[in-house]
């Protein structure tokens, strides 16, 4: 099939939205389908040039997120590089101007649209100091979804969420985990030793971005509750976004803040670890948490969102109060002190991770392309 995306975020954007296209892309273009992506502009790393399948939209920072680029597509170079690229499918992937762009374009050209939604927006809102957009933002979002053929929800959860907000015709798009990059064999003592921590000691982590609607303020503030009980633990962040500076330069004991990690070296940040802590409670699904799964990891997370779509208190993760950093506290304190219920946990999460498979999950989104492409071809023959 050939495959056109539609978002904001793409590489070299570091986000669970970006990261997962990514590695979309990639099954697509060796299972011998052809993608192109249409993007907004982001800096390259240095030395690095683009990659082949983007179109770059200008753009400038989304003013409540500047890590994010709001992009301002030109439509008649938009439309006419789709045309010549002539996808069987047009996937919608953000709601912002490029999504737009992808529905005018699909339907300029006659295109079938499948959509997908990824994020949390009323939670966003609501940390974010903007709960009035909510109900503005439902319309909005209601009239975007209802142009596509299908929704792929990354959760059964959220997928309930926006049958509740009147969007219906859904689907799933799940997530799976690579064993070929987290699992336990990439543990290592280098690592640890970065940090300060020894063969007795414990290292405790949080691996995604760095920003509000991630709870690391009461993560931080737990850990600082813990000072008298942790010992010699270490806690170290690992990501980037707008709180690592903030975070960094707080030089708070203890807590090391290492910036963004990638291949191996992000293999060795989650195997390397003894806990792993999770506290958002806005995912729709929760890569990060599924990885460190697969990686042997006990985890604490919150007890919301996407996430308990694949976590079990007390099997494969120990699920805590969200919003609490003293749900957090008492969690972390539980597990630092307990060998044994780290092992129960760890030897569940690995069980969980072995059960999902990535080449499930797009077998089945492939599927759903073909679907659309089949009810468009029907349409047209009506």
């Amino acid at each position: 099939m050939r495959v056109a995306l539609f978002s904001e975020v793409y590489w070299p954007m570091v986000s669970g939205v970006g990261v997962t296209l990514l590695r979309l892309t990639e099954a697509l273009q060796a299972r011998g389908h052809e993608v192109r992506v249409y993007s907004a502009s982001y800096a390259l790393p240095p030395g690095q040039p683009d990659r082949p399948e983007v179109h770059r939209s200008p753009s400038i920072p989304l003013f409540l997120y500047p890590d994010v680029q709001w992009a301002f597509p030109r439509m008649r170079e938009v439309v006419q590089d789709l045309a010549r690229f002539r996808p069987d499918v047009v996937h919608v992937v953000t709601e912002f101007s490029l999504g737009i762009a992808g529905l005018k374009a699909a339907r300029q050209l006659g295109l079938p649209i499948i959509a997908s939604a990824h994020t949390d927006y009323e939670e966003y809102a609501r940390r974010y100091g903007v709960p009035w957009a909510i109900r503005a933002g439902w319309h909005y979002l209601r009239w975007f979804y209802g142009q596509a053929h299908r929704i792929l929800c990354p959760s059964r959860i959220y997928e309930e969420h926006l049958h509740s907000r009147g969007v219906h015709h859904t689907a799933l798009w799940s997530r799976g985990v690579d064993p070929e990059w987290f699992h336990p064999r990439f543990r290592s003592d280098a690592y640890r030793a970065r940090f300060g921590v020894g063969p007795g000691d414990l290292l405790v982590t949080y691996i995604g971005r760095l920003a509000r609607e991630k709870n690391l303020e009461l993560l931080l503030r737990a850990w600082e509750d813990l000072a008298p009980v942790r010992g010699s633990a270490q806690l170290v962040l690992v990501g980037r976004g707008p709180l690592e500076e903030p975070i960094r330069r707080s030089e708070l004991p203890a807590v090391h803040v290492p910036g963004l990690l990638h291949g191996r070296e992000l293999s060795a940040a989650y195997s390397s670890a003894d806990i792993f802590t999770f506290p958002s409670p806005t995912e729709t699904f929760g890569n990060s948490l599924l990885e460190a799964m697969g990686s042997g990891l006990p985890s604490l997370a919150a007890a919301a969102g996407g996430v308990l779509e694949f976590a079990t208190h007390g099997r494969n993760a120990w699920l805590v109060a969200p919003d609490s950093a003293r749900a957090i506290a008492g969690g972390l304190e539980r597990l630092l002190a307990d060998a044994a219920l780290r092992r129960r946990l760890a030897a569940g999460a690995l069980a969980t991770a072995q059960e999902r498979s990535w080449d499930e999950v797009y077998d089945r989104l492939i599927e759903d392309y073909r679907d659309a492409a089949r009810a468009r071809g029907m349409t047209r023959a009506a």
